[in-house]
């Protein structure tokens, strides 16, 4: 697996997210998907009210197109969550990216959770919001996309 093009997938769909939540203070959850070639794919359903069922929606499709199409080498699934108390963030906001690849299919511990806390801030005299990100807290599970 190209450790660059993990890297860059992971920080393309936190920066996406990211400007989501500048932009509307909130997030539908999405996906993206990194081929062999170094492509990074996005994969968008129509926002409904649920975004648990969003979410699951999502998860199907990344199992059926990972088990599809062999050169899809890494995907994310992304949502904006509140993070447990137990992993002591920062704030208790965050952006939780699925991170599983295929070269650890197999593996008893083949997926990570990675949540990225983060506190939003509003400019007084402009209104604008920005969000300060802070360091990710990395969870391992059980493969559930690569099976």
């Amino acid at each position: 697996m190209d450790e660059d093009g993990l890297f860059d997938l992971v920080n393309e769909a936190v920066m996406y997210a990211k400007e989501i939540i500048e932009k509307e203070e909130t997030l539908a959850p999405f996906a993206m998907v990194l081929h062999e070639t170094g492509a990074i794919e996005s994969l968008n359903i129509e926002p409904g009210s649920d975004h648990d069922s969003m979410y699951e929606d999502l998860l199907g499709i990344l199992k059926e197109k990972t088990a599809k199409e062999d050169e899809v080498t890494a995907c994310v699934l992304v949502s904006r969550v509140i993070i447990p108390e137990a992993y002591k963030a920062e704030s208790e906001s965050g952006i939780r990216v699925h991170l599983e690849e295929r070269s650890k299919k197999g593996n008893k511990i083949g997926a990570r959770f990675l949540y990225v806390p983060y506190q939003l801030y509003q400019n007084s005299a402009t209104q604008q919001v920005t969000m300060q990100l802070y360091t990710p807290i990395p969870v391992a599970f059980p493969p559930e996309v690569f099976v």
